[in-house]
């Protein structure tokens, strides 16, 4: 059930409606919310609503197993227990039903029923953090009502697409006697709901279904200049297409009462890759830096660079295998991991370049070529086979005719137009975001909202424009 589809309207407009009228009871309201969480699963992924349960109903009794014992063999036993059966559900969900085809219905294995476990990699990721808090002490004492921890497993807005939301602050606020919804919460999410529509299902989706898809999909049809132009756009595009739905989430999860953080701070912007990734997908970043790599580099700490180097190169390859299991998400979390090691190894030399180049030049130097790096990784991310991307590539080696930019910017002007305003507004409003959001809040209410259905109207109107004509420049 897409979040731009008339099902979710009506879910929404009917679990809204009933969640207002009970928010001010704690149990009815939490309970309320959980039904919400079922049905819309259920709608998405049928049968399958039943595992997601059942695992985290394991991991609700491993939580309390952990608080209640003092022996720290046994909390490590229940931990990595945890840890196994998050691992097996992505595995086995994911992975391994992809590898037998078991997730469609024309499989060769003739499974009767396709196993669909939509969202399990970040319900794994959000459930083993609840664990491991636990059993780091971030948490106190474990979560003993079984509604509750329902309720924060299965929390629809972020169930497809994160952001990971840590469990301590979901529940303190579920739990809250101070709840309640503002004039403020609601302009700042019909804000955010508005800038996530017209990020993905404007501009996002636009760009890739007339351009980018069919680009990465028929490379060979296209010449050096569109396998270039969609290449850059494919980065832009993929961001539009993230970060709005992570915007959507946000404004959903306030007018809930509930502060999801946010996922993207103009990632582009980043001066190495380091930098990007504190700026893109900032909640799995933290989720890796905190259960992962920190664990990692402190067990290899005497290696001292080799060891944080060794634990960035683990972390990333984990991270490429949690993407997919096509060997090109390998090699791009090898190319990510490449670069940051490297960013390890020339820090004291990039302060010196710092030193001696002026910022005015060194600052959008490291930018472009940053970009350059995630552009190119992004062919490997995107692409269906390694095989693909190398064709990719060596058609833009081989030469761009720039003299076929007119006709293109012809032929495809809405989606050059769209293009080249996501890369001004991405590289020109990092400074006046905060300050735009902050004058939304105190904004009357109303006409955030106004704003908002004339958005979401206006989103519906594109998606009736339909697709353009396919073009290929070097026929």
């Amino acid at each position: 059930m897409a979040f731009n589809s008339v099902q979710f309207f009506i879910f929404w407009f009917i679990l809204y409606g009933v969640y207002l009228t009970v928010f001010q009871q704690i149990k009815v309201r939490s309970l309320v919310l959980l039904l919400g969480n079922i049905t819309f699963y259920t709608i998405l992924s049928g049968w399958s609503v039943i595992i997601l349960f059942l695992a985290s109903f394991f991991d609700f009794q491993i939580g309390k197993r952990i608080s209640q014992t003092e022996d720290e063999s046994q909390k490590r036993v229940w931990m990595r227990l945890s840890v196994v059966l998050n691992v097996a559900l992505i595995l086995g969900f994911r992975h391994v039903a992809d590898w037998l085809g078991l997730n469609q219905m024309n499989s060769e294995w003739h499974f009767p029923i396709p196993i669909l476990f939509i969202g399990v990699s970040f319900y794994a990721f959000r459930s083993m953090s609840y664990v491991f808090d636990i059993y780091y002490e971030n948490i106190e004492t474990a979560e003993h009502n079984l509604i509750h921890y329902w309720t924060y497993a299965s929390f629809f807005p972020i169930m497809l697409s994160g952001p990971i939301l840590t469990a301590s602050d979901f529940l303190d606020k579920l739990k809250s006697n101070n709840w309640g919804i503002s004039s403020r919460d609601i302009s700042l999410a019909s804000f955010y709901i508005t800038l996530g529509v017209v990020k993905k299902f404007i501009l996002g989706n636009y760009i890739a279904m007339n351009f980018v898809d069919r680009v990465f999909e028929s490379y060979s049809f296209f010449t050096g200049l569109e396998v270039f132009l969609a290449s850059i756009l494919q980065t832009f595009s993929l961001y539009l297409d993230f970060s709005g739905y992570t915007d959507i989430a946000l404004g959903l999860g306030l007018l809930l009462g509930f502060n999801i953080p946010d996922n993207f701070n103009f990632p582009f912007l980043a001066q190495n890759i380091t930098e990007y990734w504190k700026r893109w997908h900032i909640s799995l970043s933290n989720w890796f830096n905190a259960y992962l790599y920190f664990p990692l580099s402190y067990q290899l700490r005497q290696l001292k660079k080799f060891g944080t180097s060794l634990s960035v190169f683990v972390v990333f390859l984990i991270s490429g295998f949690w993407h997919g299991t096509s060997p090109n998400y390998w090699v791009w979390g090898i190319m990510h991991a490449l670069c940051m090691v490297w960013d390890i190894y020339s820090s004291q030399w990039r302060v010196q370049w710092r030193k001696t180049i002026p910022m005015a030049i060194y600052k959008p130097i490291s930018i472009f070529i940053t970009f350059g790096f995630l552009t190119y990784s992004g062919i490997y991310f995107k692409a269906r086979t390694i095989e693909s991307a190398d064709g990719m590539i060596n058609k833009i080696l081989d030469g761009i005719d720039w003299s076929l930019f007119p006709v293109w910017f012809d032929l495809y002007e809405n989606v050059a137009l769209m293009g080249i305003g996501v890369i001004i507004f991405h590289y020109s409003m990092s400074r006046t975001y905060p300050k735009v959001k902050s004058w939304v809040q105190n904004q009357t209410w109303l006409i955030s909202a106004m704003v908002m259905i004339l958005t979401i109207f206006i989103a519906y109107q594109f998606n009736r424009l339909g697709s353009l004509p396919f073009y290929y420049l070097q026929f």
